[in-house]
């Protein structure tokens, strides 16, 4: 199971009492089995709920609504006949989507006493809902997991002798089971604020006919708040945007905006292109897409309907990350589970280096002490020592750019050397008062995880990456904390832009686990491999593209393990490992 997958990640709960044993909702109707959309592995099954039922009670109009909200294709039209006129008008049902379990329904303390025929008369009541609030999406679909018990309260009265909510909650509320078969995770492409580079940003949209009018529509709403100061975007807003982005037959997306694009200067038009080809080219079936802004259409090398390979540049770097160790004190390349040394002097003589981050940019070892690390040339040559205080293991960027992180004075600090020029200590914010055992870069060098020993045990972190017009690195945006179901996260490595992999502590012993970024899915390495780790005291982590791709771990006894795809975890026959890491 992957982040597109989320079952078995959250309880799949679907509410008995929403679906059995009231008057308002019938026990059979129009669901339909239907082909597959593609690879989206959604339920394929579409539901039509039925619309209010002739003298339902307040509670049974209530649970009509909720399975009301399970329509699909998605529709809040039924759910709002549940609502009297005005509130229907008022409600906004795609500003938010909750995502509940455990539900009940009964009537409020107050109705349930009323015996006042007054009151009655007036036709007035209310009837209360519990539940477990498990996440929640924004409006563009960025996930927010919540785990807490919720309640609200539903008025009604009556229009026309039925019975209608008056004060609809904010946006949608859907099951969790109803979540895990419809929605999926998808990204959302932005430009960090060089306009070099193009940034995922999760969300999580209802799969379906409209997925590829949700998505431009998400992808127009711009980036979120909290991550502007380190992306931008270059496609207008959705007020100028077409409510709808039809697919032709032969696979072309239609996007139009009212704005004219006649003015937009080249590298502008560029990148709006970029956004809305990467966005789309997740959409099953799109092959090519056309992007209209009023009469100016923009192309991809002279072509208005823009293939989906297009814009490749503006992607993270396809160069496969690859697996380092130091064994007998030489720094070996592994891969397919086989060990080579590098070439040049870190190849014969490691020098006692106890972590070491090898690129082609060059290759860097804390030496023994922790208190100064050596950088050089990937074949040892024009060395280099940069002191420090207790030193973690290095990490260079996909721009070729070294990493340092030490403690100094009491705080976390983390410098930068390029090239041959003077290491530079940037902005960390609230990195600084974190205990940082490891840092590392995601592979599109857009943002960072690190792990973190509390009192608790460990935590992991994600942040952006702060770059000026320029590019030059200026710091690091402040952390946040990625949820996770398992107990101790360590060392930690991109498995991709929006996907960290990590070693967790479980009752099998220490295993590999992956976990989206916004904390929506944490999966387990024997759930997708069926491979236990055995109980060995895994230390570090590391992965390596060979033919395929293979995970790395050390042991305590400083053995060297591996899985290959399809296989077992096997210990490597070599010599104790003293280092293991993720190079480029």
């Amino acid at each position: 199971m992957t982040r597109r997958s989320v079952a078995g990640t959250v309880a799949a709960v679907v509410v008995a009492a929403v679906m059995a044993g009231c008057a308002g909702i019938p026990s059979s109707g129009p669901v339909v089995k239907v082909a597959d959309d593609g690879d989206l592995g959604q339920s394929a099954v579409r539901y039509a709920p039925a619309g209010p039922q002739q003298g339902a009670t307040p509670e049974q109009v209530v649970r009509g609504y909720l399975d009301a909200m399970l329509a699909f294709p998605s529709s809040s039209r039924t759910a709002s006949a549940f609502l009297t006129p005005e509130a229907a008008k008022g409600w906004a049902p795609t500003s938010q989507v909750r995502v509940y379990s455990q539900s009940a329904v009964s009537a409020t303390p107050q109705s349930s006493a009323r015996n006042d025929p007054d009151e009655q008369v007036a036709g007035r009541t209310a009837v209360r809902l519990g539940f477990i609030e498990d996440a929640q999406l924004d409006r563009q679909g960025r996930y927010t997991g919540v785990g807490r018990p919720r309640s609200m309260s539903y008025s009604l009265e009556q229009v026309d002798g039925e019975w209608r909510i008056t004060d609809p909650q904010d946006g949608l509320l859907v099951t969790q089971k109803f979540f895990t078969d419809y929605f999926r995770s998808f990204d959302l492409y932005f430009f960090d604020r060089p306009g070099r580079r193009l940034v995922p940003d999760p969300v999580y949209l209802v799969v379906g006919d409209q997925l590829a009018t949700s998505l431009v529509s998400s992808l127009a709403g711009g980036p979120a708040a909290s991550a502007r100061e380190a992306t931008r975007t270059y496609v207008p807003s959705r007020t100028v945007l077409r409510p709808s982005v039809p697919v032709s037959s032969r696979g072309v997306a239609d996007v139009e905006f009212t704005d004219d694009f006649a003015d937009l200067s080249g590298s502008t038009r560029d990148r709006l292109s970029a956004q809305v080809v990467w966005t789309l080219r997740q959409v099953p079936g799109i092959e090519a897409v056309q992007v209209v802004g009023g009469t100016t259409a923009l192309s991809a090398g002279g072509d208005e309907a823009q293939p989906v390979q297009a814009w490749g540049g503006f992607g993270p770097s396809t160069a496969r990350g690859r697996a380092y160790a130091v064994v007998d004190d030489r720094v070996v390349e592994v891969a397919d589970g086989q060990i080579e040394p590098i070439s040049g002097s870190w190849g014969r003589d490691a020098r006692g280096v106890q972590q070491v981050a090898v690129a082609e940019s060059g290759v860097a070892g804390v030496l023994p002490g922790g208190d100064a690390v050596r950088l050089t040339t990937r074949q040892g040559t024009r060395p280099r020592t940069i002191r420090g205080n207790d030193l973690i293991a290095p990490d260079w960027d996909p721009d070729g750019k070294l990493w340092l992180v030490d403690r100094a004075g009491g705080t976390t600090r983390v410098r930068i050397v390029d090239g041959s020029a003077d290491e530079r200590a940037l902005d960390v914010r609230g990195v600084a008062g974190l205990a940082v055992d490891d840092l590392t870069i995601s592979p599109d060098g857009t943002r960072y995880a690190v792990t973190v020993t509390g009192a608790g045990g460990g935590e992991l972190y994600v942040g952006r990456v702060l770059r000026d017009v320029t590019d030059q690195v200026m710091g690091l945006g402040d952390p946040v904390r990625v949820p996770t179901t398992v107990t101790s996260p360590r060392s930690a490595s991109w498995s991709s832009t929006t996907e960290l992999s990590f070693l967790g502590d479980s009752q099998a012993g220490r295993q590999v686990y992956q976990v989206a970024i916004d904390g929506s899915a944490t999966t387990s390495e024997v759930s997708r491999s069926g491979s236990l780790l055995p109980d060995v005291g895994a230390a570090t982590l590391a992965i390596g593209q060979g033919r395929s791709e293979f995970l790395y771990v050390t042991d305590r006894d400083g053995a060297l393990w591996y899985l290959a795809p399809g296989g077992s975890w096997r210990a490597l026959d070599t010599p104790p490992v003293t280092a293991l890491a993720t190079g480029r």
